[in-house]
């Protein structure tokens, strides 16, 4: 019914047993190897100029990988180099020309802001002077004015008597 198996296998189960098995083969192999130069006296030289001869090879295949890595990271790096001159640094000098070109306009605009700035201060300092001043005393003048011609008008109308109907009332 289903395709599912009824008691899967763990992954690590199988890497185990392909590690006893490596194992086991390895371990073979050292005994051997040690029975044959304990057996044959010859066995030993002709073992000792393989391995020299093994890692020999080992080191020239060392070497060889390292001249392909080192070229390998030269051309990466020239790659680099060659996408950064043609869109990088062409995008920053785009950049840079058009942040050049706001600084100029933020300049001018701060140009005239000083300019209204000034005109703004004369101005209030004109009006002030010429026409709030003058403004300012002849108001004064009327008030004394006004204060004055009550004061003569109240020293010269008679008070009047209330009426015998009318209630005194306490001024």
């Amino acid at each position: 019914m289903n395709d599912y198996p009824v008691n899967p296998k763990p992954e690590s189960a199988g890497m185990n047993r392909s590690l006893i098995i490596g194992g086991a083969i390895l371990a073979v192999v050292v005994v051997v190897i040690i029975v044959l130069a304990i057996i044959y006296p010859g066995f030993r030289e002709a073992l000792r100029d393989f391995s020299i001869i093994i890692l020999a090879l080992f080191q020239l295949i060392g070497a060889v990988v390292m001249a392909l890595v080192a070229i390998a990271l030269l051309y990466a790096v020239r790659a680099i180099d060659k996408s950064t001159r043609l869109t990088l640094v062409p995008k920053l000098e785009e950049l840079s020309t058009k942040l050049d070109d706001v600084l100029a306009n933020t300049k001018s605009v701060t140009a005239d802001v000083k300019k209204s700035t000034a005109a703004v201060t004369t101005t209030v300092s004109i009006i002030s002077e010429e026409i709030v001043g003058p403004a300012i005393k002849l108001s004064g003048y009327i008030s004394g004015l006004k204060a004055v011609s009550t004061l003569i008008t109240q020293r010269i109308a008679p008070k009047t008597t209330p009426k015998p109907t009318e209630k005194p009332t306490d001024d």
